[in-house]
């Protein structure tokens, strides 16, 4: 779950949900932009199913008495949340074995993991996984890792612009984007069409964002569905049954390339 705290409420994002507005962002790469386009299909699914091990985490959230809030991604108890990133990564996995490795290598990338037991345990499993599907795969030249490590770092990308939509209040100043955006997107000097410069963000209204430089060519909107616990309420009622009766509500985002 994604949450983020207004002065009345929380506002919650399932996982699963945030994946799917990274695959709606992806889909809208320019071909151009792509390195080994004849893997595009395989790629976007692991892009929009790269958080499904999180379905059934969100479906019960839990609270954090330390924190006075509902568990986020960021403190959630680590050993159900890895026991469910290998099950995630397997059910992509038996989906297209190219994007259940695309997903392995993300999650393996997350750097907090080698400082916990459980963490490390799961990257020795995922490291197996890994090799076994790249001889599988036969991605065994250095083109191929090339393109590898591109469609990795495209997944990246598409987390990082979707969580940006997720952790900042829509129409959001710069000066009050959440700190891991106020240089720019993270690692997305990586790309060619950025000229090693961080793409940045604007988010002037509530429906309207701004990218530069741009993957984008032309427009498009994006739907971001949530749901918004009362603080008051959950006082009353508990998060269980303050979370089931919150309606989902949906944010429509367009997307822009160039300044605003």
């Amino acid at each position: 779950m994604i949450v983020r705290a207004t002065p009345s409420s929380f506002i919650c994002i399932a996982q699963h949900e945030h994946a799917q507005v990274s695959g709606q962002l992806a889909e809208h790469w320019q071909l151009p932009y792509f390195e080994g386009v004849a893997r595009r299909p395989e790629v976007l699914l692991a892009i929009q199913e790269h958080d499904r091990a999180w379905i059934p985490l969100d479906a019960e959230p839990l609270w954090n008495e330390q924190a006075q809030a509902p568990h986020s991604f960021l403190d959630y108890p680590p050993a159900a949340r890895l026991q469910h990133y290998q099950q995630g990564i397997t059910e992509v996995e038996q989906q297209a074995p190219y994007a259940g490795l695309l997903c392995s290598l993300h999650y393996t990338s997350f750097p907090e993991l080698a400082k916990h037991p459980l963490g490390l345990q799961f990257l020795a499993i995922e490291a197996e996984r890994q090799q076994r599907l790249k001889q599988e795969l036969q991605l065994t030249d250095a083109a191929q890792t090339a393109t590898l490590e591109f469609h990795k770092r495209l997944l990246r990308f598409a987390d990082n612009l979707s969580l940006y939509l997720c952790l900042n209040e829509p129409g959001t100043s710069k000066a009050q984007e959440h700190p891991w955006y106020q240089a720019g997107i993270p690692f997305s000097d990586y790309f060619s069409f950025t000229h090693q410069q961080l793409v940045q963000v604007e988010w002037p209204t509530r429906h309207q964002m701004h990218i530069h430089p741009s993957p984008f060519a032309d427009a498009f909107a994006v739907s971001l569905r949530y749901q918004e616990l009362p603080k008051a309420r959950l006082a009353a009622v508990g998060l269980g049954q303050c979370f089931a009766e919150a309606p989902v509500e949906e944010l429509e985002v367009w997307v822009h390339s160039g300044q605003a």
